[in-house]
């Protein structure tokens, strides 16, 4: 009797034991953060989701797929038949001619012939054998009709107009190879990977930040995947072309907004409109370099504009972070310098007419040259070195002479000596260069901060709202590589940093198919103000170039970086005149 007393204590025991247990674990399951278990689910999918979309975007963007569009034929009497398809084409002995002429009489670059607003032009490039129309020698240019008979030094071909269908296909190219890889992706998905990542990173700051700053968080990403939409369904219904950079830009935008709802949230619906505006002002470009003659109009415009922007910051300009590049008209502050970097790549653009004839490019170094010392004079020169090498590769693209050049690059470093020399502020830049450590609380605060808070981060990053950096000035804009590395990790933050790099190097993979030179010398621009940025941005966050305070493209908070970033993405866009085939674009989801 008393074994089974025993017994049933025992077992009394052990039953209010484990109820006290599961109480227990109910208790401590009350107290669990599930934002924490987010988190740490979200620090997988994130890198995974980015890289995805790297690569979906890529992919399509290197096929040659598409056609070149025929707008004319040089007929050789009785032989054969020449497609021209550009609206400016050389015409000479050259291998590098759109048309090669192998033949001894014709001069290496004798003519360039021109297709605009349905008229056709043929311009002598100051050849030894000339150029006729029926006969009738040209002086400098002359016009040319369907069926007219061109004779380059006695050569002779007679233009023919376009037969439609007759488009040839884009050749394979160095990217040919990825042809097979690219087929079937469809953009319509990729956005929906764009806008998982985007509406994930929401709500992981959703956890992060207080009350009123999480309405603020869901509704900027509610409508930025709106905007999203919208702007895809209109293009995806009445344009061929791809949409693979625009795409490319929503995901950086993106990013963008997760850096800026995470360090300054209270801006986020002002960083909201920026990206807005920029997507407008986008597509009005787009549309304006669709033709030259009103671009030509638009340039001066913006260049008039760019000057008067100088003008004002120079006299108004107020001072911030050591440098005179800002204008606050009190309901809202801009930096003019980042707009005069669309006026600055339009103005050096040039039809290929003008290009090969005068070579003249004299206006544009006066305009280079007034934008930079304006810079100096704002002691903005990270800035002034973007403009400068910018300049570099359009005067190149426009005089083809590299002692020009060089004699451009060596004044220049006489003058970054003399800065450097007769400016403390920036010769205190250069004197932390390479060992931020021996100043870890002067001089390289904030990048010693940085790689820190990058090094913590590892490859999957703390989470979104999680990191150090956002204590420091800057975090957002000059730093934004870090804290892209802390918080959203190294794949995120590299893959961020490749997309800016590859939409530059598809700008120059453009050029030689481009229409006309205008294009060409736009999207090269373009490029190296990318690449300059980039490099500037990423490499002086972590000491290996100087401390500068340039943004990263797309990426770093403020709304003028933002806008000129959509608006000289418009140059890349128009240079690419490739279009989707019809399965492609009935296959888009």
């Amino acid at each position: 009797m008393s074994d089974a007393l025993t017994s049933v204590q025992q077992l009394l025991e052990s039953v209010t034991t484990w109820w006290a247990n599961i109480a227990l674990v109910i208790s401590n399951l009350a107290t669990i953060d599930f934002s924490d278990i987010y988190t740490l689910l979200a620090r997988w999918v994130f890198p995974v989701l980015a890289v995805t979309i790297l690569v979906r975007c890529v992919l399509p963007l290197l096929r040659n797929q598409g056609y070149d569009t025929v707008w004319g034929y040089l007929e050789v009497p009785g032989s054969i038949r020449i497609p021209v398809t550009h609206w400016e084409n050389s015409l000479g002995r050259s291998k590098l001619s759109d048309i090669v002429v192998n033949l001894p009489f014709v001069s290496r670059s004798h003519a360039v012939l021109t297709y605009g607003k349905d008229a056709w032009t043929i311009t002598d490039l100051g050849s030894k054998g000339g150029v006729s129309v029926n006969g009738e020698r040209i002086d400098q240019q002359g016009k040319v009709e369907e069926g007219d008979t061109i004779s380059l030094g006695g050569a002779e071909f007679r233009l023919l107009p376009a037969d439609a269908g007759t488009d040839k296909p884009f050749p394979p190219g160095r990217w040919g190879w990825l042809a097979g890889l690219g087929r079937g992706i469809a953009p319509g998905k990729t956005l929906l990977w764009i806008m998982l990542f985007q509406f994930l990173g929401a709500f992981q700051l959703y956890f992060s930040g207080g009350e009123e700053a999480n309405l603020s968080i869901l509704f900027t990403f509610l409508v930025l995947i709106a905007a999203e939409c919208i702007y895809y369904v209109i293009m995806i219904q009445g344009s061929r072309k791809y949409l693979e950079l625009e795409l490319l830009a929503f995901f950086l935008c993106g990013l963008n907004l997760l850096v800026v709802a995470s360090d300054v949230p209270y801006q986020l619906y002002k960083q909201l409109a920026a990206i807005i505006m920029g997507l407008v002002i986008f597509c009005a470009l787009h549309l304006v370099l669709q033709d030259l003659d009103r671009a030509r109009k638009v340039k001066y415009v913006l260049a008039a504009g760019a000057i008067v922007l100088l003008a004002l910051n120079l006299v108004f300009g107020e001072v911030r972070f050591g440098a005179r590049n800002w204008i606050n008209l009190g309901f809202i502050t801009f930096q003019p310098m980042e707009l005069v970097k669309v006026a600055f790549v339009l103005a050096g653009t040039a039809t290929l007419d003008r290009l090969l004839t005068t070579r003249n490019i004299t206006a544009f170094i006066g305009f280079a040259g007034t934008c930079i010392g304006a810079l100096i004079l704002m002691r903005d020169l990270g800035t002034a070195v973007v403009f400068f090498g910018a300049f570099l590769v359009i005067a190149f693209m426009r005089s083809g002479d590299w002692r020009t050049i060089a004699y451009i690059t060596s004044a220049a470093a006489l003058g970054a000596l003399a800065a450097v020399t007769f400016m403390p502020y920036v010769a205190s830049r250069f004197e932390a260069w390479g060992h931020v450590w021996q100043y870890a609380n002067s001089l390289g605060f904030q990048q010693t901060r940085t790689m820190i808070a990058a090094a913590s981060g590892g490859l999957l990053g703390v989470g979104g709202g999680n990191g150090y950096l956002v204590n420091i000035p800057a975090a957002d804009t000059d730093l934004v590589f870090g804290l892209l590395c802390e918080e959203w990790g190294l794949v995120v933050a590299f893959t961020a940093v490749l997309m800016v790099i590859f939409i530059s190097v598809f700008a120059v993979s453009l050029m030689r198919g481009c229409k006309s030179s205008v294009y060409a010398i736009a999207a090269a621009g373009t490029a190296t103000i990318f690449l300059i940025q980039t490099a500037l941005n990423v490499f002086g966050s972590v000491d290996l170039l100087p401390l500068t305070g340039i943004t990263l493209p797309f990426v770093s908070n403020g709304g003028s970086s933002m806008i000129a970033s959509w608006a000289l993405l418009a140059f890349i866009k128009a240079a690419d005149d490739r279009s989707r085939t019809d399965s492609e674009r009935n296959g888009r989801f």
